[in-house]
């Protein structure tokens, strides 16, 4: 049983490093092309935010070095990136140390804290946006 749970933190590493590859891929493409946000059909038929609104332009906040915004437009986004680099590290320390150091343990507290993150900014954005008027996405990058 510990064998496997080991097993499985190496296998993410993995599966993590691949993701990076990719991603570093994807920038370099997006950077020689012209970004745009695409409009959310729930937004446009409902006028409210969905539980996703505001993430794309959280990824394009924090990638160009803008945290804070990022974590307004959509705090998942950063939690996620956080929680990414935290696990690359511990991974990459236990793979270079030959596992002096270990790998990051996978916790399904991870995933319940970010559907509280996704449901809890869902809320707060339309109560905003119904009560008291005020657009989170208005501005766009």
């Amino acid at each position: 049983m510990f064998q496997d749970k080991a097993l499985l933190e190496q296998k993410l590493y993995l599966v993590g490093l691949v993701f990076a590859a990719l991603s570093i891929i994807g920038i370099a493409l997006l950077a020689f092309t012209q970004l745009s946000v695409p409009r959310c059909e729930f937004n446009l038929l409902t006028g409210l935010y969905c539980p996703g609104c505001g993430g794309t332009r959280a990824v394009i906040a924090f990638l160009t070095g803008h945290w804070f915004k990022s974590l307004l437009y959509h705090p998942f986004v950063p939690y996620c990136i956080t929680l990414y680099i935290v696990f690359m590290v511990r991974g990459t320390l236990a793979a270079l140390t030959k596992k002096r150091f270990k790998y990051m343990k996978f916790r399904n507290g991870y995933i319940f804290l970010g559907i509280a993150i996704i449901l809890i900014q869902f809320v707060v954005k339309n109560v905003l946006l119904l009560v008291y008027g005020i657009d989170m996405l208005q501005k766009r990058i």
